[in-house]
């Protein structure tokens, strides 16, 4: 949850400054680009955690 929400609001930053806030839908676009970024980082770190934690209750990762 914590990595999806650094990558949002970072990446909402980043197109927020590239962007110079001229018109409106420019930081909102930057707001719905930096949710859906820090999405796709939240559930990618979320579903790397399921792994290991099969993988270790499999017994076949042995943390390294």
């Amino acid at each position: 949850m914590s990595v999806g929400l650094c990558v949002a609001i970072a990446f909402a930053l980043f197109m927020g400054a590239l962007s110079g806030a001229d018109d409106p839908n420019d930081l909102f676009t930057a707001v719905v680009g930096g949710l859906a970024m820090g999405l796709v980082f939240g559930l990618t770190a979320y579903s790397e955690r399921l792994r290991q934690r099969r993988l270790k209750r499999l017994g076949l990762w042995n943390g390294s």
